[in-house]
């Protein structure tokens, strides 16, 4: 009985094509995993202000913290998260980007909500010479509104776009007028002192 399960172990073997992880490498250099290309995912932040905003600075630290949680996820499926923030500091940048609103969050060049919903933000309005009236992106999540990003919408939200990975991804066009809201703050901001 044992010599027969020999005999078999050694007939798989002769039909196996090579011993190893089935890369091919005929250098011998294998690590012994084969290895497919990565594919990636960029989360990117674009906001207006990552100092003070009220929402922006806790939607930031929300979102690396969301990267931080599902980037071993994504690895062991051969994805890379690539994060990236941008502040946004003039109009020409916001109409280059397609800002629309401030926080945004986009996964491989697409807002998590779409659909944009706004309430005064009084941090920002400090951020203007008269105190105009800024308005900040407010989050709807699970019936509840949230003036910064939830943990739960954003691991929700990367978890899609990584079993969604093979979806391409998107450039949004640069815009020819901003939003209102926007417009109105980028012609009221305060300058920006140089500390030399």
């Amino acid at each position: 009985m044992q010599g027969m399960e020999k005999k078999q172990n050694t007939d798989l073997l002769k039909m196996a094509p090579e011993i190893g992880c089935g890369c091919n490498d005929a250098a011998g250099a294998c690590s012994g995993t084969a290895t497919a290309e990565k594919k990636m995912l960029n989360v990117e932040l674009l906001v207006i202000d990552l100092t003070s905003c009220k929402r922006c600075v806790p939607t930031g630290n929300e979102l690396k913290r969301a990267v931080g949680l599902l980037a071993p996820v994504a690895e062991v499926l051969g994805i890379e998260l690539n994060y990236r923030e941008a502040i946004v500091r003039t109009e020409q940048e916001a109409k280059a980007l397609a800002l629309m609103s401030s926080p945004t969050i986009r996964l491989n060049g697409r807002d998590i909500v779409p659909d944009i919903r706004e309430s005064l933000c009084e941090s920002c309005c400090d951020l203007t010479e008269d105190g105009t009236l800024v308005n900040c992106r407010e989050w709807h999540y699970r019936g509840k509104v949230y003036y910064a990003a939830p943990l739960p919408l954003l691991t929700e939200a990367i978890m899609r776009a990584i079993l969604d990975i093979d979806t391409p991804p998107v450039v949004p066009e640069r815009m020819a007028v901003l939003p209102e809201n926007l417009r109105r703050y980028f012609d009221h901001k305060r300058p920006v002192t140089s500390s030399y």
